[in-house]
Order: structure tokens, then C-alpha cells, then sequence
């Protein structure tokens, strides 16, 4: 495959090689929106595995997962492809070691903490933080944030009953979790490991009053607080106040632990327009992004 770019403009190549498998993982929903979100703004963008959000403008090269080890990480095999080095931006994941593709201009995304056995392999590459993930210290890092929030999906039902506890295990499940759960009261959602949907949890949701995660980072407390469950995110290291702040998807309708559930329950109206006024600010992160390779590789 040769890939074409279009005059006055920069080809990116997204890799998404660690959503191969995992196509309904938070990480890999980002990855494919931002692909989409690119393509959206009439540059072509190439990706390794059929997108999640079509678009004419995202080409596929056919790749093959060869070896993994039931995570993220995997060896890889993909067709041969061409490029202009000089018009063509990859944007790598922390996931991936090194520059695979061979290309000339690099971005890292730091989709979860940072790998340190990886970190030395990533050279000169800009680094891009979706959030507040961390990376080694002093590494100068630039913002880039795209989600789907889910506003056409996650509703609030207003359902006549609503009470329980639901829970879902996911990543930072400390050992004492599911023990402390059970004696809680707490029902498990049914997880599915990133392999299916997440429509269905739309009706689990709107069935409980509360829900609780370990997992600290994770989407589906605020798309809990969208379908008017209180979120709650147990075993947290941090004050409140200040976890609001370094998350601000989680600022309104979710409680930092148990103490915290009355401003989960105060705040819970406020959900959907802060979600609003955030996705304004991502697409502002997306197109500083796109604008500042365009910039360079174009214009110099």
C-alpha cells in the first residue's frame, strides 16, 4: 500500500495496534476517535484495523496480531506500505516500543502510566498526555483529549425504582476489593473485558442508586452519573478536592470515596453540561495538535 497525502496537507498514522482485540477498552475508543475526529477535518489517517468510527478519509492497512500475552502488548505483523517521510505524522501509544513504521516525525500518547521499560525507546518523540497520566518527571508533555461521552447513549431512564449497589471490576482492584464488596451488599455488573458494547450497560445502570469502582480512571463512573447513578470510586490516595481537579470528567455526580457521597448526590443535575463545556475544550486539544504537525511539516 502507498499512502497518498493530500496537497498542502499532513498524512497521519494512528496506532492503534494495541485495539486489535480490545476494540471497546477505553484507550482503544480514544485512539479510534481521534481517527476519526482527524479524518473529520480532511486529512487522511491510516489505521491497523477497521475503524470504530467510520470516515472516507481513514484507510486501513490489514494487520495480523502474531503473539501476546492476554494484554494490551502484542507482536505484530501488517502489510507493506509507503509513505511521503517528509508529510507523515505517527502517533504512537506508551504501549508501543520505539518507532515500528520508521517514520520521521513522532507523537507519544500517554494513555495510562507510563511504561519505564519503554520510556528510552520513544527518542524525540512530543509527548502528549490524555489526561493527567503519569510520565517521568520534567518530561515536557502537551495536552490531547478526545472522548466519547455518550450523550445519544447514556440517559437517565427515570426509571419509577431505583436502589442497590452495582459494581464493576476493573483495573486497581486492590486484594481486599471483592471481599469488601460482597459484605457491602454491592451487586456485580456483569464486565466483559472490553470485548462487547457498552450499550447494555445503559439499562444496569438505571437499575442501581449507587455504583462503585476501584478503578480511578476508568469512563464508567461518569457514564454512570449520565444515567443518574451516583458514582462512587473507592480505595482513593488523594483528597477529593484534589482528584477533581487532575479529573475533570469525574468533577460533578461521582464520590471519591465514602465520605464524599454527598457531593456525588448534590451535584449529580450538573453531569451533563460540564461533560459539554469538556467536549468543547477536547476538540480545541485535537485541533491544536493537527494544526501545530501541519505547521511544521508544511510551512516549516
Amino acid at each position: 500500500m502507498e499512502l497518498k497525502y493530500k496537497e498542502g496537507k499532513v498524512t497521519f498514522i494512528i496506532d492503534t495496534l494495541c485495539t486489535i482485540e480490545f476494540e471497546y477498552k477505553g484507550g482503544s475508543i480514544a485512539l479510534h476517535r481521534l481517527a476519526y475526529e482527524i479524518a473529520s477535518m480532511d486529512y487522511y489517517v491510516y489505521i491497523f484495523n477497521e475503524p470504530m468510527y467510520p470516515h472516507e478519509n481513514i484507510k486501513v492497512i490489514k494487520t495480523q496480531k502474531i503473539s501476546h500475552d492476554n494484554g494490551w502488548w502484542a507482536e505484530f505483523s501488517w502489510e507493506n506500505f509507503s509513505f511521503n517521510l517528509n508529510r507523515t505524522v505517527t502517533l504512537y501509544t506508551q504501549i508501543t516500543s520505539g518507532n515500528p513504521f520508521n517514520t520521521k516525525y513522532n507523537g507519544r500518547w500517554i494513555l495510562d502510566n507510563y511504561e519505564p521499560d519503554k520510556w528510552d525507546s520513544y527518542s524525540n518523540d512530543i509527548i502528549y498526555n490524555y489526561g493527567t497520566f503519569k510520565t517521568p518527571y520534567l518530561s515536557e508533555e502537551i495536552k490531547l483529549t478526545i472522548f466519547d461521552y455518550g450523550f445519544d447513549k447514556f440517559k437517565n431512564l427515570n426509571k419509577a425504582e431505583r436502589n442497590g449497589i452495582g459494581y464493576i471490576l476493573h483495573k486497581y482492584t486492590p486484594d481486599w476489593g471483592i471481599d469488601f464488596l460482597e459484605k457491602f451488599g454491592a451487586t456485580q455488573i456483569p464486565h466483559y473485558n472490553g470485548k462487547h458494547h457498552l450499550d447494555y450497560l445503559v439499562e444496569e445502570f438505571n437499575k442501581y442508586e449507587y455504583f462503585i469502582t476501584f478503578d480511578y480512571k476508568s469512563y464508567y463512573t461518569t457514564a454512570a452519573a449520565l444515567c443518574g447513578t451516583k458514582s462512587i470510586i473507592l480505595n482513593p490516595s488523594e483528597s477529593p478536592n484534589t482528584y477533581r481537579q487532575k479529573n475533570p470528567i469525574q468533577m460533578y455526580g461521582v464520590a471519591y470515596g465514602m465520605n464524599d457521597i454527598k457531593w456525588a448526590s448534590d451535584t449529580i443535575h450538573l453531569v451533563t453540561n460540564h461533560l459539554k463545556e469538556l467536549e468543547r475544550n477536547d476538540k480545541q486539544t485535537i485541533i491544536d495538535f493537527v494544526q501545530y504537525w501541519n505547521q511544521k511539516l508544511i510551512y516549516g
